[in-house]
């Protein structure tokens, strides 16, 4: 008899040889056991699931300040439009529905960890990166464009800061291929409102060996206080992405070069604002990273600080920039700050704002944006 227990061959979990996928990265299993030819005898190819965590490493500095005297914007964009295969012929459940019922997952088991729920949100990109994992059959938090979670929730007019989950059920590319042309003996089919409640067990319950309980850790943030979760799906495969917010009524604008920040901060109180620097996306950067189970919030470029009384200034970090803001008005909660965003520019590519805040009765920090500025063509 076949060993029944296979390595991946590009992340090295191990895995029972029956399933049609490695659950923990979703690379195609490739052994003899996991395929059941039209020709072969008694076995149903199984569905495995694949998850990846956002486990953001954002290496975010408080810069050092001595104090030494001297003398001296969003527009329309266009959608991925896929048609899966039968999908039209299949009995489907109306996508609102497992929406719905992914919400109510994600309230009722943060409310066994004594959270507050969070709300629905209506930003747009954890659908179209659900779309985007469906056509490519690629559990990724890439965006085959090259974009990261961040800038597509940016890019849809998302304010807040966002950290993603992302899950599948289904079969490799190749044999997905094969159960939609009848090559594959009798494919099991996706029941999606059964595999959306397993998909969110397993990242719940589940997730400790194979990603340090990161899902789970996501979904019961205490900081978190919207979702928006994509769905999308046909009879062979399902992408699940859940899009976790922090909205704290803080706004991001860019206008003739100048960033502002304002708001009224709904809790906590500013820790620091930083800059944060990714290469232009692209298809290349996709490939290069979308087996990865973790991204990180890019290079840190430059960290912005408020004008000090005179005779005072702050030591010049290594490594990156400080930026003097032209305002910083914190009135209680109130807040407008404002900074030259181009100081922190230094080659075309996408500039993150992260302004980070302290809860004041834990002192925990988290993260309450996440906007991305898309800068190409610099002057020479």
């Amino acid at each position: 008899m076949a060993d029944r227990w296979i390595n991946c061959s590009v992340c090295g979990s191990r895995y029972d040889a029956y399933l049609a996928v490695c659950p923990h990265c979703g690379e195609g299993n490739v052994s003899d056991q996991s395929l059941s030819k039209k020709s072969s005898a008694g076995r149903k190819v199984g569905l495995a699931a694949g998850i990846a965590i956002a486990v953001v490493v954002a290496v975010l500095f408080v810069p050092a300040l001595i104090m030494v005297l001297t003398q001296t914007n969003e527009g329309d964009v266009p959608g991925i439009n896929i048609l899966p295969p039968k999908q039209q012929e299949s009995k489907l459940v109306p996508k609102e529905e497992l929406v719905a019922r992914a919400l109510e997952l994600i309230n009722n088991d943060r409310a066994k960890f004594g959270l507050p729920p969070v709300q629905q949100s209506t930003n747009q990109a954890a659908q179209i990166h659900a779309e985007d994992v469906f056509k490519n059959k690629q559990i990724s938090h890439w965006m085959s464009n090259g974009e990261k979670p961040y800038m597509t929730y940016t890019v849809y007019g998302g304010m807040g800061s966002v950290s993603q989950n992302v899950a599948i059920a289904g079969f490799s590319k190749a044999q997905y291929e094969e159960c939609v042309d009848n090559v594959l003996y009798d494919c099991e089919k996706i029941e999606p409102m059964s595999t959306i409640e397993e998909l969110q067990y397993e990242m719940m319950y589940k997730d400790a060996e194979c990603c340090n309980d990161g899902h789970k850790d996501n979904i019961l943030n205490k900081y978190h206080t919207h979702v928006s979760i994509g769905v999308y799906y046909d009879e062979y495969y399902l992408a699940f992405v859940q899009n976790f917010e922090n909205n704290y009524g803080i706004e991001v604008t860019v206008n003739d070069e100048q960033a502002r920040i304002s708001g009224e901060l709904l809790s906590g109180s500013i820790e620091y604002v930083n800059v944060h620097y990714d290469p232009i996306p692209d298809a290349t950067l996709y490939e290069e990273n979308k087996q990865l189970l973790a991204y990180s919030a890019g290079e840190l470029v430059a960290s912005v600080v408020k004008p000090l009384p005179p005779g005072y200034y702050y030591e010049k970090p290594e490594g990156y920039r400080l930026i003097v803001a032209n305002k910083w008005n914190v009135m209680e909660n109130n807040i407008e700050i404002s900074f030259n965003l181009p100081k922190a520019v230094t080659a075309d590519g996408v500039y993150t704002i992260y302004m980070v805040v302290k809860d004041s009765e834990t002192g925990d920090t988290f993260e309450v944006t996440s906007y991305s500025v898309f800068i190409e063509s610099l002057p020479n």
